[in-house]
Formats: C-alpha cells, sequence, structure tokens
C-alpha cells in the first residue's frame, strides 16, 4: 500500500503542477470497495489551494502481483483503460459536439485527470463522482426497474457512439476497433493447469442445482470452443464495455431522472452489443425481476439505442430489432457461463474476497458457492432452460 502511495503521490504532483495547483495541501485516504474491485488501490483525493477550487478527486493504482497480473491479463486491462480515458474519451465527445446532442442526452465520462503508465505503477486519476452527487447501488442485491431503465439507457448510448465513431471516423475506426479483442479467457490453447481450474469452478457452481439440471448444464459448460466464442462480434464489430454491472456503475438524481455513469473501462473490446446486455441483465438481477423485467428491459434498451442514433445522425439500419434480437437469442446462453466466471464475484461477501496482490494464485478465485450465488445461479439456468436457450 506504501508503494502505491508513493506511486500515486508522484503521479498527482504532476497532475497538479499542469493545473498549477501552488502551493497545496493534498489529504489522500485510501477506500476499499468490499470484493467489488481486485485490480487496483483505490483513493479518494482533496487537494485545496488559496484561491482556486477544492479539487475532489478519485484514483486507481495498481495493485495486482505478479502471478496474478499473468493470469487476469492485468497487462491488457490496464492498456484498455488508459486508451479509453486518453483516446477514445476525445472521439466520443467530438462526435456528440459535432452532432450537437443536447448536454441532457450525451453519453458522459468522468472527469479524466491524468494517468502514469509504467508497468506495475499503472495509474488513473479521475473526478471523485461522489463528490458530485453520485452514489453506487448495493451490489448484493437485484436491480429495480428504475436504476436498470438508467443504466440500460446508457449503455445503449454507450453502443449508438461506436456506430457513430464507424460512420464520422471509418479510417481511424477500421486501425482501432477490429483489434480491440477481449483477452481474458481466449487466445492460446489453456495450459493444463487452467483447464484443471475450470472444472473446479464449474464442480463447485454444479453443486448448488438441482440434480436433474447438472448434467445439461455441464455438457454446455465443457463445450472445449465455449471460450472462443465469447465476447467476439457478430457480424460488425462494435465498441463494447465488457464488464457492464451495478459495481462498475454509479447513479445520481436530477430532478425526476436517475443518471447512470460507468466509471470502469478495463474491459472494452470489439464486440456485439447484445453481449453487453446479457452480461448486465444476469449478473445484476434475480430470477424474479426477469420474470417482471426482461422483455421490457430489452424493448426499453432498442429504444434508446434507436434515439441515439439518431440523435448522432446516425441511419437506424446500423442494427436493426431483427438483428438485435438474433444477437440477444444467439448469446442468451452466456448468462451461464457468466454464472460460472462472474458471478462468484459480484456475490462474494467482503471478507471472504480473494487477494491479488503479492504472491497470490488464481487458484484463489474459485471461492465456495454462498447462499446469494445459490439464488442467483440458479435463477439463470431456470431461465435459460425455460427460454431453450441451453
Amino acid at each position: 500500500m506504501a508503494d502505491a502511495e508513493s506511486t500515486l503521490r508522484e503521479v498527482l504532483n504532476r497532475i497538479l503542477d499542469e493545473h498549477e495547483y501552488k502551493p497545496r495541501e493534498i489529504k489522500l485516504n485510501a477506500i476499499t470497495t468490499g470484493g467489488a474491485n481486485y485490480t487496483s488501490s483505490l483513493y479518494i483525493i482533496k487537494v485545496v489551494s488559496p484561491n482556486l477550487d477544492d479539487l475532489n478527486l478519485f484514483a486507481k493504482v495498481a495493485c495486482i502481483g505478479e502471478t496474478m497480473r499473468t493470469a487476469m491479463k492485468a497487462d491488457w486491462l490496464f492498456t484498455t483503460e488508459r486508451f479509453v480515458y486518453t483516446e477514445l474519451v476525445k472521439i466520443y465527445n467530438d462526435i456528440q459536439a459535432k452532432t450537437n446532442v443536447p448536454e441532457e442526452h450525451r453519453f458522459v465520462f468522468p472527469k479524466f485527470y491524468g494517468c502514469n503508465p509504467d508497468l506495475g505503477k499503472e495509474t488513473i486519476v479521475m473526478e471523485n463522482l461522489v463528490e458530485a452527487g453520485f452514489k453506487t447501488y448495493n451490489r448484493f442485491l437485484s436491480m429495480d426497474w428504475e436504476h436498470a431503465s438508467a443504466a440500460v439507457d446508457n449503455l445503449a448510448k454507450f453502443h449508438a457512439l461506436s456506430f457513430a465513431f464507424e460512420k464520422y471516423y471509418p479510417e481511424k475506426f477500421e486501425e482501432l476497433v477490429p483489434n480491440m479483442k477481449y483477452r481474458i479467457g481466449s487466445g492460446d490453447e489453456p495450459s493444463e493447469k487452467m483447464k484443471a481450474l475450470w472444472q473446479k469452478m464449474v464442480d463447485e457452481s454444479l453443486e448448488v442445482l438441482k440434480e436433474e439440471q447438472r448434467d445439461r448444464v455441464r455438457s454446455y459448460l465443457m463445450d472445449t470452443n465455449l471460450l472462443q466464442k465469447h465476447n467476439k462480434p457478430i457480424g460488425r464489430p462494435v465498441v463494447a464495455h465488457g464488464d457492464y454491472r451495478l459495481s462498475n456503475l454509479l447513479f445520481r438524481r436530477r430532478d425526476d431522472n436517475l443518471q447512470a455513469i460507468a466509471v470502469d473501462y478495463q474491459t472494452v473490446h470489439a464486440g456485439c452489443p447484445a453481449g453487453d446486455l446479457v452480461y448486465f441483465i444476469f449478473m445484476g438481477s434475480d430470477e424474479e425481476f426477469r420474470r417482471q423485467h426482461y422483455e421490457k428491459l430489452l424493448d426499453h434498451y432498442f429504444v434508446c439505442l434507436e434515439q441515439a442514433l439518431e440523435r448522432l445522425a446516425v441511419e437506424l439500419s446500423v442494427y436493426t430489432r431483427e438483428k438485435f434480437d438474433s444477437d440477444m437469442k444467439e448469446l442468451l446462453p452466456y448468462a451461464v457461463l457468466l454464472g460460472v466466471m462472474v458471478l462468484p464475484v459480484v456475490t462474494v461477501q467482503a471478507d471472504a474476497a480473494p487477494r491479488v496482490d503479492g504472491d497470490a494464485d488464481i487458484n484463489d478465485f474459485v471461492m465456495k458457492p454462498n447462499e446469494l450465488f445459490a439464488q442467483r445461479f440458479n435463477g439463470i439456468v431456470n431461465d435459460c432452460i425455460r427460454w431453450g436457450a441451453i
């Protein structure tokens, strides 16, 4: 932690010099997310300087050990987030400005102040959104309609900007986006160690299911091509978020509207809009929510997407409802895969959250299923069987 703090202070001093905060007082506090973040040490910062407005900042400093760094593709994670804040933000903000998207309808990134790209010291400094009135959503609760609809509206704006990127900067899009491959769990043939780890994760998950469901789910999960198909474009590539879940969103109420803002961009990749939507819905809701709101939420997403495309002057034919429905049907089974890979992290209690620093090992991420996991995973399997996905 001391090394992370030292790294952060170096970055802050450079940033604050550039903003002419001299003299200054820096108050820096380490915080925890209780199992919601694994790659970085997190800090909130208050900067006070005479005759200048106080600065309320938030920082992420790499804290991942060497073993886990390789296993979690941390180099890719940190490089991707840096690319988003230093390049993609500028492109997307420029597109929204040139198409005169009203402020209240724009996709908003947290204000970015600076970074450190050095290996092992990767740091991102941005505004502290909590000081601006944003709040987190309890990751242990199933989403409600108000938060789900706000988050999906925000996601639709993000995807619409990818289509606009392709329209207004086709050469830049072609240079960047097709090469933005999702790196975790893809690429080379998995080692025997990783195969054994996956088998263990599957076995732990199957324990919570009804006996009559286990063989069907096991057969699906042990398909050797499964991970090779995951997080890939279906047709034209679209800039996808890759980890769009409640833990990576903050919310703020303005008048009668609830605003959502995404705060983590480490897994942005060339993918499919439906992939982000499957991820968001199934990693943040229970069976009862989906029974009441699943179809309604899909309709809401597509309406918001079309509205965002119209504001950006992009033809609606770039992503038709027919194509969207087809993509959702094809990617729906991945909800089960995500249930094994991601849901344990979503539902883990803070005191049981795995370490990633020092000599931590990837095997630490095989967590004993808790009651919340059992409830949520059963719901995912029930839905996917009932809807004929697996």
